[in-house]
């Protein structure tokens, strides 16, 4: 049963963040687009823990490492979220943002600049230990790295479409290993 929920988390996280693009104001995530983005990483996290247990079984070392880059790749999600949402409510404008972050330079660079990268880090690892264990068809794994390289393009470029896309590209890759997740009979073999 909890392997199925974790599969379930697998969806419901990718989907809600799915959503984010839909309430972005100018590039910015916004009240509902940051709460969509931190909420999202609950069962979304709740799923790779799943994908953790599975793959530790092949690759103990490797997955434990990976799963590390997760929380702090979820975290620094998270963080991105909050800053959309605190920067609405208190009508903070991007330049005036990123000139307060110029007084915080330490606690900025860890959180934002160190944190962020680290989540399309850690989907490209994930993709590479399903193409390396096969737990999942290689074109799963390979959209798993699609998705890693389009997450990051999407942020950058701020533009709703393609974050829209990105996050479909990123939905898709993870209801695809949520389905084989989903139908393991049993632990893989070590």
């Amino acid at each position: 049963m909890m392997r199925r929920l974790q599969s379930l988390g697998l969806v419901i996280g990718p989907l809600i963040f799915a959503l984010s693009p839909l309430f972005w104001i100018d590039g910015h995530y916004g009240v509902i687009g940051g709460l969509l983005i931190a909420t999202a990483t609950v069962p979304w996290v709740f799923g790779l823990i799943g994908e953790y247990n599975a793959l530790s079984l092949r690759l103990p070392v490797l997955s434990g490492l990976w799963l590390l880059l997760v929380l702090i790749g979820m975290f620094g999600t998270v963080v991105f979220g909050l800053q959309g949402v605190f920067e609405a409510i208190f009508g903070v404008t991007e330049w005036r943002s990123l000139a307060t972050f110029e007084v915080y330079p330490l606690p900025v660079a860890v959180v934002l600049t160190l944190a962020g990268p680290v989540f399309p880090a850690a989907l490209l690892f994930l993709g590479a230990m399903h193409w390396r264990t096969g737990l999942t068809p290689r074109w799963s794994a390979a959209l798993l790295v699609l998705a890693a390289v389009a997450f990051p393009i999407a942020r950058i470029t701020r533009s709703t479409p393609v974050a829209f896309i990105a996050d479909l590209v990123m939905l898709a890759a993870f209801c695809a290993v949520a389905w084989f997740s989903w139908h393991r009979t049993s632990a893989p073999s070590a």
